[in-house]
């Protein structure tokens, strides 16, 4: 497995930039925890698609396919929690976390078997 730098950066100035969208969009006093959450929940895909390639070419296709459909259910699940008035906040984490736990654990299976 190999990680690229440049596009790693990239990867975390893309989920920053997403994450200032998300305080703008979030009208109540949540909005600083929903910005922080969405960084780290939406750019931990967005760094495994942008910045992680496999010496295999198809294992590589894989690996990025799963990351970026996770990146997108991430996404329209934080606009969804910064669109709603109110949320609990251990729901969120639950959610996403659970969420970023199996991409993980699918990314990882997908790589182990590649190799």
């Amino acid at each position: 497995m190999k990680v690229n730098v440049l596009y790693s950066m990239i990867a975390v100035a893309i989920s920053a930039l997403i994450a200032y969208g998300i305080y703008y969009v979030c009208r109540n006093e949540d909005a600083l925890f929903l910005a922080v959450g969405c960084f780290i929940f939406v750019g931990f895909p967005l760094f495994l698609a942008m910045g992680v390639s496999s010496t295999s070419g198809r294992t590589s296709v894989n690996m990025k396919v799963l990351a970026l459909v996770f990146f997108v259910v991430l996404l329209i699940t934080n606009i969804v929690f910064a669109i709603l008035p109110g949320f609990a906040k251990p729901v969120y984490i639950i959610l996403n976390g659970i969420a970023d736990s199996v991409c993980l654990l699918i990314f990882h299976g997908i790589y182990k078997t590649g190799e």
